[in-house]
């Protein structure tokens, strides 16, 4: 029999757990159905594969809902049977709301669910919204070995989370460390940039970027990731706060953001100005960041931008009474979405380099 889509939301059993499976089965038969739905198997599709190389009938059940449950009735049969930890159960959740809304895989049986949103999929798997975005960060920038360990509970999903924005061949060193017997925690924050470290979130953007920003775009019309203070010099028409989680908004025009530098925030926030400028929802972007040219989120960023500036010095932010901070302990990028490129390379250029994209300095 085929395999429902619905049953890959939870993760396949390890070699040495299929084999302890396979064993009892031999060996006390087996005590739990094979469940099936339009002859697909939506749960028990290990139990099927043992009972095929034992050479028995398997014992199967049909279930007789309608569609609308069948997601909620997997996700029980498996919450009942399996331990999860919260990490585990958060990789589960984002599959679930990433199956039902399209995807490379997507199949006829899956576009026929009925939809299931982030904020569902967390209230099913019993996890907050925040793991089920980590979760996500680790499937789409995640190296196998990676996923893999969050789902066998080596690893939780929010150091996961850190350590994907690191590039595909250190996450594999990450994990083979933890493999070795290290902390997962030491030998993430050893790996990880600073650029990923955690820390103080509210720190503000000295006047001269913004106001550069605002000359090269000719306006502020959003800012997804501020403040009330912060926004106080930015002057965007549209602006969203933490509690207001600017990720999931509707962004609009034109676009300053300077986002939350700890993991996953500035991981979600640099995916989410990719995909809306793509999608034509921004129609250009000044974004200032750490200058993390070896992470995912920098090098998507990079995929859609025009131009970047690299100021000579580090940039001394504000603190919430308007005070410089100390010297960051790396350097920042301004990067530049939109046509207007030569405005912004006349902008900032007095700061330092400005690098145009090819396509761009050749038109």
């Amino acid at each position: 029999m085929r395999v429902h889509p619905v049953a890959d939301i939870f993760p396949r059993m390890t070699a040495a757990e299929y084999a302890a499976l396979r064993d009892d089965i031999e060996a006390n038969g087996q005590r739990e159905p094979i469940w099936v739905f339009d002859g697909q198997i939506i749960d028990g599709r290990h139990r099927a594969q043992a009972c095929e190389e034992i050479g028995i009938e398997p014992a199967v059940r049909e279930y007789d809902g309608d569609e609308s449950g069948l997601v909620g009735f997997v996700v029980s049969l498996n919450l009942h049977r399996r331990h999860l930890d919260e990490s585990q159960r958060a990789l589960v959740g984002k599959r679930l709301s990433s199956m039902s809304h399209g995807g490379d895989r997507r199949s006829d049986q899956a576009a026929n669910l009925p939809a299931v949103t982030q904020s569902e999929a967390a209230r099913l798997m019993n996890v907050s919204e925040r793991s089920i975005r980590s979760a996500g960060q680790v499937l789409d920038h995640g190296a196998p070995e990676l996923v893999a360990a969050v789902e066998s509970g080596k690893v939780s999903v929010s150091a996961a989370a850190a350590a994907a924005a690191l590039p595909a061949e250190e996450q594999r060193e990450v994990v083979a460390e933890i493999d070795a017997g290290e902390r997962p925690a030491d030998v993430i924050k050893r790996h990880v940039h600073v650029a990923q470290n955690g820390g103080n979130n509210e720190w503000y953007t000295p006047a001269r970027y913004i106001e550069g920003a605002r000359r090269v775009m000719g306006g502020i019309d959003t800012d997804p990731a501020t403040s009330e203070i912060a926004n106080r010099t930015v002057g965007a028409e549209t602006w969203f706060t933490e509690s207001d989680d600017g990720r999931a908004q509707k962004w609009r025009g034109r676009v300053w953001m300077n986002p939350p530098y700890a993991q996953p925030l500035i991981a979600d926030f640099c995916d989410a100005l990719a995909e809306k400028f793509k999608a034509g929802e921004v129609e250009q972007a000044c974004i200032l960041v750490n200058n993390g040219t070896e992470t995912a989120w920098f090098q998507r960023l990079l995929s859609v931008a025009s131009a970047v500036a690299l100021p000579r010095g580090r940039v001394r932010f504000l603190d919430p009474s308007g005070a410089p901070s100390g010297a960051p302990l790396q350097g920042q990028a301004l990067i530049y979405c939109g046509p207007n490129w030569r405005a912004f390379s006349e902008e900032f250029s007095p700061d330092g380099a400005v690098l145009v994209q090819p396509g761009c300095a050749n038109g």
